[in-house]
């Protein structure tokens, strides 16, 4: 008789356990900020694809193509801010010097008034040895799920590894 209480108390114990993990991991996965800052960063840490090539000879399919990927998921400030400085950063590098990359995996968390990313890149020549990088930093979003500011912390030498 005990035997079946304690088994019963055991198993009870242990499916609470698992149907509040798969709450919380639901709830994060289904976060808006998440999935936009998630779209953000596979968008640029992945290229040079043709449309990006095709804009590097006409300026206006250039603006087109960074505002159809990143306009949507900033405050208009930002935006401006993020394209002038660092939305082509990486790809451009990669593109110019025959490199390809691209987004293995994104990690994203959430702080108290931030998220913070980490990102594994792959890159290299297009037929060639792959190498991988990990790129880190923080996000602040708005009320209106805009992001307000984004910082990269550290690239881990992709920047570098990309020139050479």
């Amino acid at each position: 008789m005990i035997y079946r209480l304690t088994f019963k108390l055991f198993l009870s114990c242990i499916l609470l356990f698992v149907a509040g993990c798969s709450t919380s991991v639901k709830s994060t996965s289904q976060d808006p900020n998440i999935i936009a800052l998630k779209t953000v960063l596979e968008h640029q840490f992945t290229g040079p694809d043709q449309e990006f090539i095709e804009g590097t000879d006409n300026i206006e399919k250039l603006e087109q193509y960074y505002e159809k990927r990143y306009q949507p998921y900033f405050t208009e400030e930002r935006y401006n801010s993020f394209i002038a400085t660092t939305a082509f950063q990486y790809v451009l590098v990669a593109y110019n010097n025959g490199k390809e990359i691209k987004v293995e995996k994104v990690d994203v968390e959430k702080e108290e008034d931030a998220y913070t990313f980490k990102v594994t890149v792959w890159y290299g020549k297009k037929d060639g040895d792959q190498e991988s990088a990990e790129v880190t930093g923080r996000v602040k979003f708005n009320e209106e799920g805009k992001i307000t500011n984004i910082q990269y912390l550290n690239d881990d030498g992709l920047s570098e590894n990309l020139s050479n």
